[in-house]
Parts: structure tokens; sequence; C-alpha cells
């Protein structure tokens, strides 16, 4: 099944010739993931071929504006689309409250449906907003072991990392898949290519003529296999969060908004370095290291991070707008 990471923004505080601000896209069977929403991230949105009335997930890491003045004008974008595909939004508590503001006073609306979740990471609770017009929590949901979304396919957890405000990490982690599918050992069985086919690659018992058909027992599909991992790190500096969080992630997106010789700026500023981020990739066993969140003082040159991270995490490389890379 297909799964494509697409870097919109790829830019510290302030955006530059080559790179829009903070965003990353995951695409997974009908759906669109998005992860942070800097300024204009919605030029890269269509640039990237990604669709605008698809069902849609966000998540806001923090309320820093390189993360999420986007997101307001995106969403007036999807109005007057007409967009009818939902969307279901998680960040820090008042992320309700930033939506209700441009509501009143700029007249953001939402005619397609929407539902926040502000993620209370002291009460460990998901409070619930339907709409953008009622004013009152529709519900409060308990988190169980930081999964505040939980499908078929995959689920979604956070983790609370430290910054100069409330931030969150979060990592897409699919569930185990089957195997590969054998079509002709279904033919074998007299089973018509159909939608029964689509039951046995989801490894779902079927009832055929009279008779029941289990795809693994019958070596159609394969045994299950682990599922696939993205990490995404929000802006932090360096803690045992993020590496639990992050556990065998195949890609690790880390911001790396400075290279070594300013890491005292950077612990000042609570943000990570090259090192930090390779270091954290390497802590944790991820595959691959994308370095995002570049500082627009490496605007002409950002090699220097890349031979920093690699000396310790060799399969690390330099986020740019538009990188898409396909998760085999």
């Amino acid at each position: 099944m297909e799964l494509t990471l697409h870097i919109l923004g790829s830019s510290a505080a302030t955006p530059t010739r080559e790179r829009n601000l903070s965003s990353i896209a995951i695409r997974y069977r009908n759906k669109i993931l998005l992860f942070d929403c800097g300024e204009d991230f919605q030029r890269r949105f269509a640039e990237a071929g990604l669709k605008f009335n698809k069902p849609l997930m966000i998540f806001i890491s923090h309320f820093h504006g390189d993360h999420i003045i986007g997101l307001p004008g995106f969403l007036f974008r999807l109005s007057l689309n007409d967009r009818t595909a939902p969307i279901v939004m998680f960040g820090p508590r008042n992320l309700f409250l930033y939506l209700l503001l441009h509501r009143k006073i700029l007249g953001l609306k939402a005619n397609y449906p929407i539902k926040i979740y502000e993620i209370d990471h002291l009460t460990k609770e998901l409070i619930e907003f339907e709409g953008l017009d009622s004013e009152e929590p529709k519900n409060k949901i308990k988190i169980q072991d930081n999964i505040i979304y939980d499908s078929k396919y995959y689920t979604i957890k956070y983790a609370l990392v430290e910054h100069s405000v409330i931030t969150y990490a979060y990592a897409f982690i699919e569930k185990p898949r089957f195997g590969k599918f054998e079509p002709e050992k279904a033919k074998a069985l007299g089973i018509p290519e159909s939608h029964l086919w689509k039951k046995l690659q989801e490894g779902e018992i079927i009832e055929y003529q009279g008779k029941k058909i289990d795809p693994i027992k019958e070596g159609i599909i394969g045994p299950k296999k682990p599922g696939r991992k993205i990490t995404y790190s929000g802006d932090l500096i360096p803690g045992k969060s993020i590496i639990e969080l992050g556990k065998d992630s195949d890609i690790l997106v880390h911001e790396a908004t400075f290279a070594k010789k300013l890491a005292e700026t950077a612990q000042e500023k609570k943000h990570s370095t090259s090192i930090d981020a390779a270091l954290d990739a390497k802590q944790m066993n991820a595959k691959q290291l994308i370095l995002t969140h570049i500082s627009s003082r490496y605007q002409d040159d950002a090699s220097k991070l890349l031979e920093e991270a690699k000396e310790i995490f060799p399969n690390t490389i330099l986020a740019e707008d538009l990188l898409k890379i396909e998760l085999k």
C-alpha cells in the first residue's frame, strides 16, 4: 500500500527563496495527514499534487507562527473550493480558540465536516469540538498510551517535547500488514477477480460457494509483517520523550535549526542542532533521518548541517521543499 512523505516547507522562522515554512504531509490510502501549517504552505500543497478534497487530518505541533499561520488561509481556500470531505484536527489546548477568533473577526467558515481535538497533556484528555460554530466542547476523551487516533490501518501517537512553548511531536505508526497477495492461488481455488480479492488481501476469511476460505492458510497472502513508521519532531531540544516516541522509525523528520558551532544558541532558544538530530536518530534506531527547520542563515549553503549529521548517522538527507519519499 502506498505510503508517501512530502516535505512542503523546510525553513525555520522565516521563509527563504528556496524554503517555505514548516509543513510535511503523509499520503496513505485515500487520506492525507498534514503536520504543521507554515505560512503559504498551501502553495506547496498544490505543487506536490496533493488533492484539496481528500479526507484530511491536521496535526499542529505548537503555537509559533512559522508552524500555524498558514492554517486559516488553507481552511478559507477549502471553503472556496466547495470542499465536502471531512477534516479532523489535533493540537495543543486553545487550537479551537485560535480558529474561533478567525471565524469571529475574519469570517472563517468551514462548509465541510470538521472536528478539532485539543490535546491536554496534564489531564491526558482530548477535548473535542465539532464545527466552528459551537463554542463549547462536545466531549472529553481519555488518552491511553499517548494514542490520539486509532484506525484499522494505523495509529497516531504524540509526545510532549521540550521547547519554549507547549510542543508535541507526532508518530504515524502503520499496523502490521499482510504479506504478498498471490492471485494465481486465488484463481486455483476458483475465486473470480472481484471484491472478494480485496477482502482476501486484507486477510479476511471469506465464504465462497458454501466454503470458508482463510487466505493465510491457503497461501493466498503471506503472513503479517511490521508496519511502517514516520516520526515528526516539531521544534525541540533532545530528550527521552522523542526517543521513546520515535523508536524504530523508518523515517525521522527532525528539526536541525543550527550547526554544531551554534549549540549554545540552540540550547538557549530550545532548538536542535544537526548533531542533536543525528544522535536522536541513532538512539531511536531510526532507518533514515531528514533534517528540516533549517535556519535562514544557511539559505545559501546548508551542506555543513548535513555533513555534521552524517558523521554520526550516515543515512541522513537534507529536507528540500517538494522532496517526495515513497516508503516501500
